[in-house]
């Protein structure tokens, strides 16, 4: 235990380690030396990507021409990529920063940011966006982190607005204007909410916040004059740590801003020569302070930022006494379990001390974990002492020791750094749960049913603390933590690897977390080769195309298809041919053919294939493309024999139809009929005009008629005259909307709003009484008209009978209404007696329809009956009843009377 607690510090209370993680092979020892003068160099933008990306240094040597904007880039912190500097020179920069891609993102003052890749650098395939029309000059700039993507937030030049971005690679561009009327400049600002994008920014003493969707009130922070220098949110937003220009530090919640003394003071300078210049957060908890000293020495301070209580004159010495110190300008980095931190050749992790590892290795610490490594240590040594603990914890009857003691030592492990100390806490653990196999009380029936749970946390904590292990190697170099992994996700740990070049190493990290192929081993397969295609060394696009298939043609499940895109889009034609036979669907080879503009190619294969849909599909892909002359299409079209008519009419939509039209007329006067039909299918094309569709039908109607199929000619003109009246009704009424309706929804449209226009369309298409009362019942059922129903069923005779009536009223749940119909003394000449049991069966009247039917003699009335009613048992009984009666009658009405008389026989004799 002492040498895991060697490397402790405790700072105000607040215990802590730094671990040196990677050393930098030049980076800021190259870009300026501390001792020397100042004017050799301005300062550097430094910018550490987390979870153990790389780190950039971004710096303009001064020169004498003031409008020189040059700028050098270093990358250091890829082992295995030999980056070369690299030169940048659209604008001048104001921020520096990485995107969760890893992707390097610069903003200059001109309004535009910058998205470079950096692992496959191509000055073409870098990304520059404009924050905006209106935005010219802006002044600071900041990123935010999001599940969707890297955001990013600018403030103006003029200070009157904030220019927000939620994803930079696909910028949608808001303002967020200060809440308050500035008088004074904005002197620091942070977002503080990236779900509704929250910005607080500061002026003289006073915090103010903006944002999309809220606004909170100024916060005045009282006794202190100094402008406010720095505002930081801590890694889950929920925290601000304030910085003010004499050096004092503050702190406070993000939902308390507004009310009063939301901020706490931390730690005050007491007007030190040397003061806090820079502030940053470590994780959620903690913020560490940069005070100055001189240029070769640099402090930094440990300032608690957990809990809200107020600074003392003791912890305030504390913090001044007890600090971290650097020789080189140090550069701070927040992670989401600590602080990264840069300066001269070196890389440092620096992070508050987790409960779950203080819990187990303090000293006087008595929680299960501690317990439980104790008794391993002492069993270990062969010491007594190991039997006395194990015992205290399965003794244990509030909570059940042991388990948790098995569980604090694995998360322990997974939050240490040393390989050796994660082997011992992981031993432990494996220790105590073999004591957890059996229940203590009954041995031999119980087993534990938490073994099984225990098992897996201890074999993929395992297994992933292997794999963060293998990640901190110098040839890997991605030192991520634990909390850090299992931020990231296998899928983003597996693109940061491939944009490293390390094919190999994620094929074993996919083996190693057992990852189905297609998003495991296939995709860094694929990966591979399009790093094959983009390498610029490769120039031979044969022998490209040949070690691509070599490799990957026997492997299963690799999409050869997403090889070929790639190949088309970095411009290796050749390969791209070369590749569509290895296992690309055919729909997926024409596809690609007519993109790489291989179109005669693309037609025999859906020829060869025998699919006509295929077939039309190329044949419209090139009609579309423009630059097809119509003869050469029709040559094309003939070589499709017994072309489908549905299909045929497809090719007969697109552009240069009348020409088409004719041309196929002399070829073959049969084929009238078809153009016929393709007028009509123009007709539904929603963007012609309505003198456009009459034409269509008018036409149409003129081919039929010349085929002597008299039928549909009558039906396209009726469909012409009904296209004339919707557009005179719509120019009438103004409040309709009856173009593309047929008919009956047409006569239904106006039954709803105008009955009396309704009444004359029917007149003008002679609409049968039996056709147009369906129409009306129904039109008047859905406007919920149940007055104008009943008096329009008392009007004449029905001659579609009044079950309708009912049907639509039980249609729309309105039984009430529906029986209103069956009112003998309104329809008692009307209603039909043959259908009575069933109209009333649908209204829930029982006794009446049992009574109809027995009266009728009705089977099938009392079947439906029995089928289609919820009846109690009594009720069932009578309907079953009155069905065998009917049922014995049908099968012989004089065997009652033969029974009779034979009984009368029996008793003679």
């Amino acid at each position: 235990m002492t040498d895991v607690t060697a490397s402790w510090r405790i700072y105000d209370e607040i215990s802590y380690r730094k671990v040196e993680s990677t050393v930098l092979t030049g980076g800021l020892a190259q870009i300026r030396d501390v001792r020397g003068s100042a004017s050799d160099t301005i300062k550097p933008f430094v910018a550490i990507a987390p979870c153990g990306g790389p780190v950039a240094f971004v710096y303009k040597r001064l020169s004498t021409n003031l409008n020189d904007t040059k700028y050098t880039i270093m990358i250091e912190h890829l082992p295995k990529l030999a980056v070369k500097p690299k030169e940048f020179d659209r604008g001048i920069v104001i921020f520096v920063d990485w995107t969760i891609n890893e992707d390097l993102l610069l903003v200059t003052e001109d309004g535009k940011y910058h998205i470079m890749n950096i692992f496959h650098y191509n000055a073409s395939n870098d990304v520059s966006k404009q924050l905006g029309e209106s935005v010219s000059v802006i002044s600071s700039a900041c990123t935010f982190k999001t599940n969707q993507g890297t955001g990013l937030v600018a403030l103006a030049k003029n200070q009157e607005s904030f220019i927000t971005v939620k994803n930079v690679y696909s910028p949608i561009i808001q303002t967020i204007s200060p809440s308050a009327d500035l008088r004074s400049t904005i002197s620091a600002w942070c977002v503080i909410d990236h779900a509704e994008l929250t910005i607080a920014y500061a002026y003289d003493n006073i915090i103010a916040t903006c944002g999309t969707t809220s606004r909170r009130e100024q916060q005045i922070i009282p006794g202190i004059t100094d402008t406010i220098v720095k505002l930081v949110s801590s890694s889950n937003y929920k925290s601000i740590a304030v910085l003010r220009d004499n050096g004092d530090v503050f702190i406070g919640s993000r939902e308390n801003i507004g009310s009063p003394q939301s901020f706490v003071l931390k730690y005050s300078s007491n007007n030190d020569k040397a003061k806090v210049t820079d502030i940053a957060w470590s994780g959620s908890d903690t913020v560490i302070g940069v005070r100055v000293k001189s240029k070769v020495w640099f402090d930094l301070l440990v300032i608690n930022g957990k809990h809200s209580r107020p600074m003392t004159e003791q912890s305030r010495q504390a913090i001044s006494d007890d600090f971290v110190y650097y020789t080189s300008p140090v550069y701070l980095t927040t992670e989401i379990d600590g602080i990264r931190i840069a300066s001269g050749r070196s890389l440092d992790f620096f992070q508050r001390l987790p409960d779950e590892i203080y819990n187990v290795f303090h000293l006087l610490s008595d929680s299960p974990g501690a317990k439980l490594y104790s008794a391993y240590m002492n069993y270990k040594y062969e010491n007594q002492m190991a039997e006395l603990l194990l015992n205290q914890l399965k003794s244990t009857r509030t909570t059940n020791g042991l388990e948790e003691g098995v569980k604090q030592c694995i998360a322990a492990a997974s939050h240490e750094h040393e390989s050796k100390n994660q082997k011992i806490l992981l031993k432990a653990a494996l220790f105590g749960r073999s004591f957890l196999c059996v229940n203590l009380n009954q041995p031999k029936t119980s087993v534990r049913p938490t073994v099984s749970v225990i098992n897996d946390l201890c074999t993929n904590t395992i297994r992933n603390l292997h794999l963060v292990n293998n990640l901190h190697h110098i040839d890997i170099s991605i030192p991520i933590t634990y909390k850090q992994f299992e931020l990231l996700g296998t899928r983003i740990l597996i693109d940061r690897l491939l944009r490293r070049n390390l094919h190999e190493f994620a094929t074993h990290v996919t083996k190693l977390l057992r990852m189905p192929p297609e998003e495991g081993e296939n995709r860094i397969l694929v990966q591979w080769a399009v790093q094959q295609l983009n390498d610029p060394a490769n120039t031979n696009e044969e022998a490209i195309a040949e070690s691509i298939k070599k490799s990957l043609a026997n492997v299963p499940g690799i999409p050869f298809i997403d090889i070929v895109k790639a190949a088309n889009q970095a411009k290796k034609y050749i390969v791209a041919e070369r590749l569509l036979d290895v296992k690309v669907s055919l729909s997926d080879q024409i596809d690609m053919l007519l993109t790489l503009n291989k179109r005669n190619e693309a037609l025999d294969k859906a020829l060869a294939c025998g699919d006509t849909d295929l077939a039309i599909f190329v044949l419209m892909r090139i009609k579309s493309s423009g630059d097809v002359s119509l003869t050469d299409f029709n040559l094309k079209l003939a070589k499709l024999k017994n072309l489908p008519l549905s299909l045929l009419l497809q090719c007969l939509e697109e552009r240069d139809r009348n020409n088409f039209h004719n041309e196929l007329r002399k070829q073959n006067s049969s084929e009238r009929e078809r153009v016929a039909y393709s007028h009509i299918i123009q007709r539904f094309t929603t963007a012609i005009t309505i003198s456009d569709q009459r034409t269509e039908l008018t036409s149409a109607s003129k081919l039929f008629r010349e085929v002597k199929n008299d039928t549909v000619a009558q039906l396209a003109e009726d469909e012409a005259r009904l296209v004339s009246k919707q557009d005179e009704l719509e120019k009438k009424l103004f409040t309709i909307q009856l173009k593309g309706l047929s008919l009956v929804d047409t006569l239904e449209t106006l039954i709803i709003q105008y009955e009396k226009d309704a009444d004359i369309l029917r007149k003008d298409f002679n609409v049968p009484d039996k056709r147009y009362w369906w129409i009306k019942i129904q039109a008047y059922a859905k406007k919920n008209a149940w007055v104008q129903l009943l008096e329009f069923g008392k009007k004449q005779t029905s001659p579609i009978g009044y079950e309708p009536f009912i049907d639509v009223c039980i249609r729309y749940k309105r039984i009430d209404e529906a029986r209103r119909f069956l009112d003998r003394s309104v329809y008692s000449l009307k209603l039909d007696e043959k259908r009575m049991p069933f109209m009333y069966a649908k209204v829930q009247m029982v006794d009446e329809a049992i009574e109809s039917a027995m009266k009728l003699k009705s089977l099938d009335a009392l079947h439906f009956i029995e089928s289609t009613l919820q009846l109690d048992e009594a009720t069932t009984v009578r309907v079953r009843q009155a069905i065998e009666k009917l049922q014995g009658y049908g099968d012989n009405p004089l065997k009652h009377v033969f029974g009779f008389l034979y009984r009368g026989n029996a008793a003679d004799d």
